[in-house]
């Protein structure tokens, strides 16, 4: 039994003997749903004015390959059609004369022809209808997947005005629905083609922090800036953060000459990141990551080292939690020339933050 696109059409119910060139059953794929991602793809360029050539269109050929019945053709112009009307908000023309034949009988010879060899004829019937520029499309299927494949040219010169090639097992569409990250389905990009991924959140959290011979309860706000690299596996950036003493929120006295949180401080630590998202970074499920920063503290007469480092449960697309550990060596804080103690020792803390 020949199996044919017919037979592939629901892969949910192939018959047996077409079972060996179906994906495994795990990862079996609708045709009509496959072909929804590719379109979905080129509609995302559409919207995000990728394609260019698009004025008073009319779509000119479409060319199949063996295992795609010929009616499909009329399915596949009319799912593009809409695509360019609802997306591109263009004006969509039909060309029936694009798509004649002439049948010329001479002597012994018949020789079939259409306006497609013919850029003259190609182009009166441009003017005529009032086509500015025409589309061709190429579509192919296997049972391993499917590409679409589309070209703009201009109607009156004949000159490629835009093409493209959407591959159903590189889908951003596909990718987008199990949650994968956007630049990670595109892969790797070599470094001549690098472009920079810059990460920016703000985070709010509760601290236990080393103060002048004590320990102290603090809130803390910080802003965080990483550039990822390494496929997004890694981050790089700086951490600024400001701590303020929880008592003195709530309106209990402290001593502020000796207290490093009652008055203005800044934390500045540059920061690494590892994100242990595995090959592909699913929005769909919680993903872990290591943070490592080194960075120090200035208060008014106080100026100390930092070292820290988290761990990371990143949420969704824009909220994480962490929690934090850190360590700060011996420094002096002074009152004017007078030293008024030590700081030192390990802090703690938990945190969540929003990145945009």
């Amino acid at each position: 039994m020949t199996c044919t696109v017919l037979a592939l059409l629901a892969l949910g119910s192939v018959a047996p003997e077409c079972r060996a060139l179906a994906a495994p059953a795990e990862a079996q794929r609708n045709f009509y749903a496959v072909l929804e991602d590719l379109l979905g793809d080129f509609e995302y360029d559409l919207k995000n004015g990728q394609v260019s050539g698009l004025r008073d269109l009319a779509i000119r050929s479409i060319v199949v390959n063996e295992s795609v019945p010929a009616s499909f053709k009329n399915h596949l112009e009319l799912v593009l059609s809409e695509r360019l009307m609802k997306a591109a908000k263009i004006r969509i023309l039909q060309c029936l004369q694009c798509k004649s034949r002439k049948t010329v009988v001479s002597g012994e010879k018949m020789v079939v022809s259409g306006p497609e060899n013919n850029p003259q004829e190609l182009a009166r019937i441009a003017r005529q209808s009032g086509i500015q520029s025409f589309m061709d499309v190429v579509f192919s299927y296997q049972a391993t997947g499917m590409v679409l494949s589309l070209s703009i040219v201009d109607a009156e010169s004949g000159a490629m005005s835009w093409s493209g090639s959407y591959n159903s097992e590189t889908s951003r569409t596909a990718a987008f629905r199990r949650g994968v990250v956007a630049p990670q389905a595109d892969g790797v990009r070599s470094a001549s083609e690098y472009l920079p991924v810059v990460q920016y959140r703000l985070m709010v959290g509760y601290w236990q922090q080393q103060n002048v011979a004590t320990t102290t309860g603090t809130i803390g706000l910080g802003l965080r800036m990483m550039e990822r690299y390494d496929n997004r596996k890694k981050e790089v950036g700086f951490e600024l953060d400001y701590f303020r003493n929880s008592s003195s929120i709530v309106g209990a006295s402290t001593t502020t000459a000796i207290d490093l949180y009652a008055g203005m401080n800044v934390t500045l630590l540059f920061m690494h990141a590892w994100n242990l998202i595995g090959e592909e970074e699913n929005l769909n499920r919680a993903r872990g990551g290591v943070v490592l920063g080194i960075g120090g503290t200035y208060a008014s007469g106080f100026l100390g080292g930092l070292v820290r480092g988290a761990y990371e449960w990143r949420l969704a697309r824009h909220w994480a939690v962490s929690a934090n550990l850190g360590y700060r060596p011996s420094a002096t804080k002074f009152i004017g020339t007078s030293a008024a103690g030590t700081v030192s020792g390990a802090e703690y803390g938990l945190g969540v933050s929003a990145l945009f």
